[in-house]
């Protein structure tokens, strides 16, 4: 059974047209004219409980509307949209008691007080049973490494301290789905990595469903099996990573350790489709068009011309073949 469901899912809005000139500028103080602009248009897709979906796309495709619309935030044009069998809009308030949200740039938690003190108002909005209040916060203090920050407030804290305490404070009422907006904008390589640990066991663990909107693709590789790409208000692509990667892909990158390098004082590659992208006297990477050549025929043009020490073969990453599928059909 399908958690969240959407069906044609239409969100327009109406604005104000930029006059042409000073006159028309004038007459529209008077007359104003509109024009509609369609932030949504006609989306469909299903995410079943426990699965952790990327939402991706360009900025002002369309992501943050589907969210506000799927948390009921914001009313849909046209079209349904169904989370636990609940419309959004008509049951806001059921539906914020199972889901939770994490915005990458926004804070739940009060500036002047400490972070434990923050908790408790969230224990008494969402109507948290003070054992199982107490058992998430144990069990989130040592998984996301907040326990020495509960006495602290939140204004003393650095960028990847409030994240964390912002995360643990969105799973604290069990929410059966989480919507993940730029979870580790801007954070260090450590927040990171216990942010997206912290996310992976709540996921296999407790079966929650996510929603994760990203430009940083570890994230949506790490945590994600599956992505939806939005473009211009429409799905582009909806399908797992494993099949995106092997269905687009559409290069490959080979790097050659070697004993000399003979095309150090070229620009150009000997063969068509390969692009010379890094060379040192004693290493080459190419990239080859999969659709022009054969990896294993570059390999053996470059044995032939000097004895390789050492080889690998990489296909593209998630990001660039996202990058790629966007400019295609964009």
């Amino acid at each position: 059974m399908m958690q969240i469901e959407v069906s044609h899912l239409v969100k327009e809005y109406k604005r104000k047209k930029n006059p042409e000139n000073m006159l028309a500028a004038v007459g529209q103080m008077f007359r104003p004219k509109y024009e509609i602009l369609r932030a949504v248009n006609d989306i469909n897709f299903g995410i079943e409980k426990g699965e952790a979906v990327g939402y991706v796309g360009p900025n002002g495709c369309g992501k943050s509307t589907t969210i506000k619309m799927l948390s009921g935030v914001l009313t849909p044009t046209s079209g349904k949209v169904l989370v636990g069998g609940l419309e959004p809009t008509k049951n806001r308030q059921k539906i914020n008691k199972k889901t939770g949200i994490v915005f990458g740039n926004r804070s739940v938690l009060w500036w002047d007080v400490p972070i434990i003190e923050s908790y408790k108002v969230l224990q008494k909005l969402y109507e948290i049973p003070e054992k199982r209040f107490q058992e998430n916060l144990e069990e989130f203090a040592d998984i996301i490494g907040i326990r020495q920050l509960l006495g602290v407030p939140e204004r003393q804290l650095s960028l990847g301290q409030k994240m964390r305490c912002n995360i643990a404070a969105a799973f604290l009422h069990d929410p059966e789905i989480v919507y993940l907006d730029e979870p580790t904008i801007g954070l260090d390589s450590e927040s990171k990595l216990r942010i997206r640990e912290f996310i992976r066991q709540m996921n296999e663990e407790r079966h929650t469903t996510f929603i994760v909107t990203s430009h940083d693709f570890q994230d949506i590789e790490s945590l994600c099996k599956r992505i939806i790409l939005i473009n211009h208000g429409e799905v582009v692509v909806d399908d797992g990573i494993q099949k995106i990667q092997k269905n687009y892909q559409s290069k490959k990158q080979i790097r050659f350790e070697m004993d000399q390098n003979p095309w150090l004082e070229t620009e150009k590659f000997t063969m068509d489709g390969v692009t010379i992208l890094d060379k040192t006297p004693y290493s080459l990477v190419l990239e080859c068009e999969i659709q022009k050549v054969d990896a294993m025929a570059v390999v053996d043009q470059v044995s032939r011309a000097c004895q390789i020490l050492d080889i690998s073969i990489q296909g593209q990453d998630i990001e660039s073949i996202i990058r790629e599928i966007v400019t295609e059909k964009g």
